[in-house]
């Protein structure tokens, strides 16, 4: 199988008002974090890294070393990473359609968190 699509320039990507999931990044980075929301009940939930994709599906790692591939769209991207590279996910429930998205920096700094994600304010 080919394995294409992965860059290893730039940094890891946190969450922004454009770019919410793994497939919103046009450049993907080994290594990116990232918080499963797919199919995989077990998974459902946990932090992984991205490692490549593989026929259109994001291969991504957990920490016990599993492997597991997912839509891009269902991996969502933190909302800050630290300067010892540590990403932290702040994700909220949208209060209209219930689907889960990752605050942006900005959000959850602000005095008032959004209730809403970003597709319901639009």
């Amino acid at each position: 199988m080919p394995w294409a699509g992965t860059s290893s320039s730039g940094d890891y990507a946190c969450a922004t008002a454009s770019q919410y999931t793994l497939k919103d990044l046009r450049t993907k980075r080994k290594g990116q974090p990232v918080f499963v929301l797919g199919h995989l009940l077990h998974r459902k939930g946990h932090e992984a890294a991205f490692e490549v994709f593989n026929d259109r599906i994001a291969l991504v790692k957990f920490e016990d070393g599993g492997i597991a591939g997912y839509d891009p769209i269902e991996l969502l991207l933190p909302t800050e990473i630290d300067d010892k590279g540590v990403a932290y996910f702040e994700i909220r429930s949208c209060g209209d359609c219930e689907i889960l998205f990752p605050l942006t920096q900005e959000e959850a700094n602000a005095e008032q968190e959004p209730a809403r994600c970003p597709e319901c304010r639009s």
